[in-house]
Formats: C-alpha cells, sequence, structure tokens
C-alpha cells in the first residue's frame, strides 16, 4: 500500500513538472531551430566566397530546416491517437484502470496527456506530446532532418574563411556559439535517431523494446522482407518517397480501434 502510494505521489509530481516544462521546452525547441536556420543563412553562409558550393548549400539548407519545420509542428499539433472511451472497445478490449477506455493492443496510458495512445512510443516533452501511431513518422523525420541541420550548421562554421577575425564578437555568437550546440545536439540526437532507426526495422516502440528487455527476451531477429513491410506501415510507401518529400499525410486509421480521430 505504501508502495503504491509514493509511485502515484511519484506519477503526480512528473505530471506536475512535464505540465510546466512541456509548453517551455517546446518554445526553446523551436526558437533554437530559428536561431540556428538565421545564424546559418545569414552568419555562416555569407562568410563563404559565393560559389557552386555554397549555392548549393543554399539549397540544401532551404529544404532541410523545411523538413525540420515541417515535421516538428506536425509532432506537436498531430493527435498521435488518443484513445476515447466508447462501449465498442471496452467489450472488446481490456479497460484501461486510469481512464475506463478500451486498450487496445499496444497501447499504454499517458499520465501526461491522461488518456490511452495507440501504439505509445513515449510523450516527448519537446513537443509538448504524445508520440504513437499517428505522428510517429512525424517524429522519425523531425529526428532525422534535426541531426542533418546541425550536422550542415556545424561543417558550415568549421570550414575556414577570411571573412571575419576568429575572435570578431559576431563570430563567437552566430558561428562558434552555433558550432559547438549543433555538435553537442546533433550528436544525442543522431544516436536517438539510430535506435529509432532499429525500432522502425524490427516494428516496435520503445515501450516494446523495453518490454522485452525486462522479460529478458532476445532480440527480434527481422528478414529483410519483414523490415521492407516495417519500414513501410510506419513511415510511408515508397520509403524513399516518404523520408525525403515533405508530406502532411497521416497514417491509416488504426484497424483495431475505431473511436480514435486521426487529427486534433
Amino acid at each position: 500500500m505504501r508502495e503504491h502510494t509514493s509511485r502515484a505521489v511519484w506519477v503526480r509530481a512528473v505530471d506536475a513538472l512535464d505540465y510546466v516544462l512541456g509548453p517551455l521546452l517546446m518554445t526553446l525547441g523551436l526558437s533554437l531551430a530559428t536561431f540556428l536556420a538565421c545564424c546559418f543563412f545569414f552568419a555562416i553562409l555569407p562568410r563563404h566566397d559565393a560559389s557552386f558550393s555554397t549555392t548549393l548549400a543554399n539549397l540544401a539548407g532551404v529544404y532541410v530546416f523545411l523538413q525540420l519545420y515541417i515535421n516538428y509542428i506536425l509532432c506537436i499539433t498531430t493527435n498521435p491517437g488518443r484513445v476515447v472511451p466508447s462501449e465498442a472497445d471496452k467489450r472488446a478490449f481490456p479497460t484501461c484502470r486510469h481512464c475506463d477506455a478500451g486498450q487496445p493492443p499496444r497501447s499504454h496510458h499517458c499520465h501526461s496527456c491522461r488518456s490511452c495512445v495507440l501504439e505509445m512510443d513515449h510523450h516527448c516533452v519537446w513537443v509538448n506530446n504524445c508520440i504513437g501511431y499517428f505522428n510517429y513518422r512525424f517524429f522519425w523525420r523531425f529526428l532525422l532532418f534535426t541531426w542533418l541541420a546541425c550536422a550542415m550548421v556545424a561543417a558550415g562554421a568549421a570550414a575556414p574563411s577570411r571573412a571575419a577575425p576568429p575572435d570578431d564578437w559576431s563570430s563567437k555568437c552566430f558561428v562558434s556559439f552555433p558550432f559547438v550546440l549543433c555538435l553537442c545536439i546533433g550528436l544525442v540526437v543522431f544516436g536517438l535517431w539510430l535506435w529509432h532507426v532499429y525500432l522502425v526495422l524490427t516494428g516496435q516502440t520503445s515501450i516494446d523494446a523495453i518490454v522485452r528487455y525486462r522479460m529478458k527476451l532476445k532480440p527480434k531477429n527481422v528478414t529483410w522482407p519483414c523490415m521492407q513491410s516495417n519500414v513501410s506501415r510506419l513511415l510511408g510507401h515508397p520509403w524513399w518517397r516518404a523520408i525525403l518529400v515533405p508530406s502532411l499525410a497521416v497514417r491509416d486509421h488504426h484497424e483495431s480501434s475505431a473511436s480514435v480521430t486521426s487529427m486534433v
């Protein structure tokens, strides 16, 4: 009983912290992306002489930052797959003890969102939203283009230039600082993206992988056709277009619950 009470207190404390930090970190994330984009286009690239490679860098920067913004905003605004209580779901699935909704397979209750989420991966404070069935593909692409943007900014800032002396105040603020920032953020996000590449290939969520680890089950062994199917199911078909072409498309309606809306 005491253990249950302490856990409930801990959950409420984390929920309260998330309630405060969620909007702040989401705003910080959007502000950081804007700051890095401005540094790249207005401080870093102008340091280099006009050339074909600089023009390509400009075009690549527009594409990468556009993808970053689109997928970040879609992560924030898309309903991840919140399960609305319905009698049909209650008859078909076990009832969640927290929100009294029918709980389809692989759905989990999020205390921050106060609802069950289809194929919930995790609750992300940086988007102030859960990552689940309907917005996972946007989150995956957001990670991809975040580390690509960081790599571009860091590479551009590290390249030698005679446009400004190295100890110039503006260079320190808008070139050196973004370089260090992108190096740190890029490495962390790249590692997280690799983890989600593995999850996509094996058709798992983070929660699925954690459950398998706790149950001491062997890592999933999947074949090449199975990996192709998982990628198409989670990211879209064909996979290269789903990744490279900016898209607002949301995944098809989940087969196990008729009470879920796809968008807020």
